[in-house]
């Protein structure tokens, strides 16, 4: 009944608003798709990245129901035409899942455990995170552990779904990614450079990184940040590698090929934990600028001023590069998340209810 309800394209909209207030926004989908399926899931118990439900849960929901129509039943024998109306600020309250941080109706905890999870809507995913770490970055001092975990969560749905990073530019949140790396609070600067890192990967993102002050920023994080150079010059190779005219005028404007040279050297790589992976990633980003079309005698004279670049330039150095990147794998359904078996929970009672004598009496 509630399938049917919920679907009227009259009234729709306003029963699926009053169940919101009632049951996660999961168990509406499932009744527009499968109302067996809703059952099924209401009646199990669930862990999954977008819903945690077991039996405190579903007590809560059942017993708000029971408490409210008895006070609607009570109110009906004071006033018969009384008309049942849920406060705007009415919400079932769960418990259970009070200090779990949920970002666009995912728990983050359990998605960062499951990333390859087939999601009922990732983009919406994808917005909701970028937007929450938006406000995150534009903070001088940011909950460090909040945006640890947004972060990571954003990271692995990118790397689960790489075509989710075509649409992070026309979001316009990329402006505020690539200012943020040259934050001088630490943990900002690490959250930005991890994100650009993968969305390095996307020919889309790059070519808007291109339009957007990028090179100078990055210089200035592997400053911030000296243990993360290893992961900004793998994402500076990644963006020399598209061949954008535009980001080789910024790395010559903010003398990018005399810095990587000196981290060649090994000034500066100190604090990174693989320097021989670092120098390999620094190596192909030098030889990628150093074949552009446009740019490309100017990268190459200053190379042939640099007697570590004669040292380096004919090596191999493969072996040394790890890949960071991995490609989604799936943990959970096929199908849409909420299709799925959980463990099966005896809340049908086998006996039917009692009578309401007290009831019968008031309608005769």
């Amino acid at each position: 009944m509630l399938a049917k309800m919920i679907s009227d394209k009259l009234l729709g909209r306003k029963v699926l608003i009053i169940l919101s207030k009632f049951l996660p926004p999961l168990f509406m989908d499932a009744m527009r798709d499968s109302p067996d399926a809703a059952v099924s899931i209401f009646e199990s118990t669930q862990e999954n990245p977008e819903l945690i439900w077991n039996d405190a849960a579903r007590e809560s929901a059942c017993s708000c129901v029971r408490n409210m129509t008895k006070q609607f039943f009570t109110d009906q024998q004071n006033n018969p035409d009384v008309c049942w109306k849920l406060p705007d600020d009415f919400s079932v309250s769960y418990d259970h899942v009070e200090d779990e941080l949920s970002v666009g109706g995912v728990f983050l905890r359990i998605f960062i455990a499951q990333p390859g999870w087939v999601l009922r809507r990732p983009k919406e995913f994808l917005i909701a995170l970028l937007e929450k770490l938006t406000k995150l970055l534009a903070k001088s001092e940011s909950d460090g552990e909040t945006l640890e975990t947004v972060t990571t969560a954003t990271v692995e749905l990118l790397l689960a779904q790489p075509q989710l990073a075509d649409h992070v530019p026309p979001l316009g949140h990329l402006p505020h990614l690539l200012q943020a790396l040259a934050h001088q609070n630490a943990a900002i600067c690490k959250s930005s450079m991890r994100l650009v890192h993968v969305i390095a990967s996307s020919e889309v993102c790059v070519r808007a990184m291109a339009g957007l002050e990028t090179v100078g920023p990055l210089r200035e994080g592997i400053k911030v940040r000296p243990d993360m150079a290893g992961l900004a010059c793998e994402t500076l190779n990644r963006m020399f590698q598209r061949d954008q005219p535009e980001l080789l005028a910024q790395a010559l404007r903010v003398e990018l090929v005399p810095h990587l040279l000196r981290l060649l050297e090994g000034l500066g790589l100190d604090a990174v934990a693989n320097p021989a992976s670092t120098k390999a990633q620094i190596v192909k980003t030098l030889k990628a600028m150093a074949r552009s079309m446009q740019y490309g005698d100017q990268v190459n004279e200053i190379l042939s001023r640099s007697t570590v670049w004669a040292a380096y330039r004919d090596q191999k150095h493969d072996l040394f590069i790890s890949e960071t990147s991995r490609g989604g794998y799936l943990t959970g359904p096929g199908v849409a998340g909420y299709l799925t078996a959980g463990t099966a929970a005896n809340v049908v009672p086998s006996t039917p209810p009692p009578i309401d004598h007290e009831a019968s009496d008031v309608q005769g």
